[in-house]
């Protein structure tokens, strides 16, 4: 439990407290957890991320300058380990799309809210890597084209062309999954 205020915790952080760091992954670990799982093909891979991003936080909370920011601080530290892993073993996959379409597609096409998740979560499993990995960073994290193609040594029309692609993909199998889609 918070037993003390959030700059209270990091402080003790930063001075290798282990309450104040349980504390800390007490606050964040979910959170955190969830943005990993985004990104990770399975569940042991998601673990591998969170374990070696949670440790770099640890180890750069003294480069924290703004305690308000802590978790948009964190969360770039944790898609940064995934970037890692997808540079090292070209393995990263989008696993939880709920955001993805309550907040983007769903505009498009309400039958979206009838199929199951875990359909939606093999389609979007089903794009090739970089069209997936564009997909994740740009209508999930929020990465603009411009650093989506910095982080993945690609230009940002090519990003932007990824994304593009990806949703056209994910719109066409949507729409081949009903006929009353194509009607509209």
């Amino acid at each position: 439990m918070l037993t003390g205020s959030i700059d209270t915790i990091i402080r003790g952080c930063v001075k290798n407290d282990s309450t104040c760091q349980k504390q800390l992954y007490d606050i964040f670990a979910p959170r955190m957890f969830s943005v990993c799982t985004r990104y990770a093909r399975n569940r042991d891979d998601a673990k591998d991320i969170f374990q070696s991003g949670f440790l770099k936080v640890l180890e750069n909370i003294s480069q924290l300058r703004n305690v308000d920011s802590i978790e948009w601080w964190m969360q770039k530290i944790f898609v940064n380990e995934a970037l890692l892993l997808y540079k090292r073993e070209q393995k990263i996959q989008y696993t939880n799309v709920d955001d993805v379409f309550s907040n983007k597609l769903v505009e498009h096409y309400t039958i979206i809210n009838e199929l199951e998740v875990e359909y939606i979560t093999g389609l979007i499993q089903n794009l090739p890597d970089k069209m997936r990995l564009v997909f994740n960073m740009y209508i999930i994290e929020g990465y603009s084209h411009q650093e989506i193609a910095s982080q993945l040594n690609i230009s940002e029309g090519t990003s932007k062309s990824h994304l593009h692609d990806a949703r056209k993909n994910l719109m066409k199998k949507i729409n081949n999954l009903n006929p009353l889609l194509k009607a509209r």
